[in-house]
């Protein structure tokens, strides 16, 4: 009897702690509801209202993503970077939704993967919930990192339903939930690297690169917090996923999938065309190649890694020297595509979230929301780009945090890594980390 009522005290503690951590991420995962509630209402009625049609508002980007599922659920990982699937990111998110694909071939859902278009896609009905929710999920790291950071209960719900409307267009519009997902697990290794968790934080890093790669512009700037002694294993433990989830298809079909990943094709006629495109390899009338301008942001990323290192700056001046980084993807590109600015401009909200005053946030979240709006009108090469530059120039100026975060102040004492709120504004009582 003893040992049943220990165990029974353990069970009733380990669901009070998680009864208590659901309670404090009380608010993004309400957003994340919303999020869902709206993104499903919007595809389904806004073809309806706008344009009088029965069709669905699906983005046709998720197709790609949801065939390599199926070939994933079928067994085939090599098969995933076939022409069928015009996958081009890491197959971390097929993945994901492989066990969905299957239970949507198990009852025979239909879907509209190229040369089929199916207007109303019964397959939507278990895709759509999926995606949003996997993209939504990063509203949970930015709360956490913003507890972490010592903002205020009321910062932390105004972060949470602003980040929400701006990434709705990520998932909802373009259908890039791996975007989102893979930052909001990159930003979970920067606090398991604060809480001194580097194992946990390998894990994490290696699951977010296997979902988007993207986010090894931040792995520099987080490598500078690693204790010496769990470097390597850091490394090693974020590579392992995507070498055997990307190792796979280049044995099984190198050519192919060699082809698609270094190329990384884009399409000036159909997207967004900057003045980059002049250095840019081409492929065919239609394709050039992304490859030069991502290796320049992943020089800057490493660059400022490297000035990280002499200055020592905090972990909100981490954070927005990822901001950076991020951002040079998008100074670099030579097509863009609208989503693309989801990841910066989330970043920079953030670290705005965190300044002493509200009208930083306000203001950074204004220049976000223009800058999305702006990111789909079709211009002219310099007439995109000089804007959109602006745009990501003007946030991280509102989201700077100060030359002492960043280390260009002296101090005598190492700099917290939580910034100093109003006492009328800090949430009392509140748990942090």
């Amino acid at each position: 009897m003893p040992k049943a009522n220990a165990q029974t005290t353990n069970d009733e503690r380990m669901g009070a702690a998680l009864l208590r951590r659901l309670r404090n991420r009380k608010w993004p995962l309400l957003a994340m509801v919303a999020y869902l509630a709206v993104g499903m209402t919007f595809s389904f009625t806004w073809q309806h209202l706008v344009y009088s049609s029965n069709s669905w508002s699906i983005p046709g980007d998720i197709w790609s993503t949801w065939r390599a599922a199926h070939w994933v659920g079928w067994g085939s990982l090599g098969g995933v970077y076939g022409s069928d699937t015009q996958l081009v990111t890491f197959p971390g998110i097929a993945v994901i939704l492989a066990p969905l694909a299957m239970i949507s071939d198990h009852l025979s859902l239909s879907e509209s993967i190229d040369p089929i278009f199916v207007a109303t896609p019964s397959s939507w009905y278990l895709l759509g919930p999926a995606i949003m929710l996997l993209g939504s999920s990063c509203l949970l790291a930015f709360d956490a990192l913003a507890e972490l950071l010592g903002a205020s209960r009321k910062r932390r719900i105004a972060l949470c339903w602003a980040e929400a409307i701006l990434l709705f267009q990520v998932v909802v519009i373009w259908g890039h939930p791996e975007d989102l997902l893979a930052l909001g697990l990159a930003l979970y290794a920067f606090i398991a690297v604060a809480k001194e968790r580097s194992t946990a934080a390998g894990w994490l890093w290696g699951a977010a690169v296997a979902v988007q790669p993207l986010v090894l512009l931040l792995f520099p700037l987080q490598f500078l917090r690693v204790p010496r002694a769990d470097r390597l294993r850091v490394c090693l433990l974020a590579a392992l996923p995507s070498l055997i989830l990307v190792g796979t298809p280049l044995l099984s079909q190198w050519k192919q999938t060699s082809k698609i990943l270094f190329h990384q094709a884009n399409f000036p006629t159909v997207d967004h065309a900057t003045p980059w495109i002049a250095l840019s390899p081409r492929y065919s009338s239609v394709a050039v190649g992304a490859g030069p301008g991502r290796l320049l942001a992943l020089a800057v990323s490493v660059g400022l890694a490297v000035v990280a290192l002499r200055l020592r700056p905090s972990l909100v001046g981490l954070l927005w020297l990822g901001a950076v980084a991020l951002s040079a993807r998008c100074f670099f590109e030579s097509v863009m595509d609208p989503f693309y600015l989801g990841p910066p401009l989330a970043m920079i909200v953030l670290v705005a979230s965190v300044r002493p005053r509200w009208t930083r946030l306000a203001t950074a979240w204004a220049v976000a929301m223009a800058a999305t709006a702006f990111s789909s009108r079709h211009l002219s090469e310099w007439g995109y780009w000089l804007p959109m530059v602006a745009f990501l120039a003007v946030g991280l100026a509102l989201a700077w945090p100060g030359r002492t975060a960043l280390g260009l102040s002296p101090r005598s004492v190492a700099l917290p890594d939580r910034l100093e709120v109003p006492a009328d504004d800090r949430m009392v009582g509140q748990p942090v980390g």
